[in-house]
């Protein structure tokens, strides 16, 4: 199965677009808010600040997956496994566009 152009523009679209929602909610992640000075509010703020640094590196780590599959579409790499470089399944890349291998190596990483 080769993907086609077809195929191609609407994942990098829909890639596109991912960028634009994850670079938002990273840039609003690193704004850091100023809850006031009391001892109830300092709690606040460390206790948000240490959870939005997880969230950030979830979002940091997708947004350099979907950057490397944005990188692969315009170098004609997408959709080819990085482990074994069979073709990625359509299905896999419509519901995970940034998905860099295939089922079969995904359930052998996992073992």
């Amino acid at each position: 199965m080769i993907l086609d152009e077809k195929f191609l523009k609407k994942q990098k679209k829909a890639l596109e677009t991912e960028k634009q929602k994850l670079e938002k909610k990273i840039k609003e992640l690193e704004e850091y808010p100023d809850y006031g000075r009391g001892e109830d509010d300092n709690a606040r703020e460390v206790s948000d600040f240490e959870s939005n640094l997880s969230v950030e590196a979830q979002l940091k780590s997708l947004l350099k997956k979907t950057n490397a599959a944005l990188k692969a579409i315009e170098n004609g790499t997408y959709g080819k496994c990085k482990n074994c470089k069979k073709e990625i399944e359509k299905g896999r890349l419509e519901s995970m566009p940034y998905a860099a291998i295939c089922v079969s190596c995904k359930k052998q990483n996992k073992k």
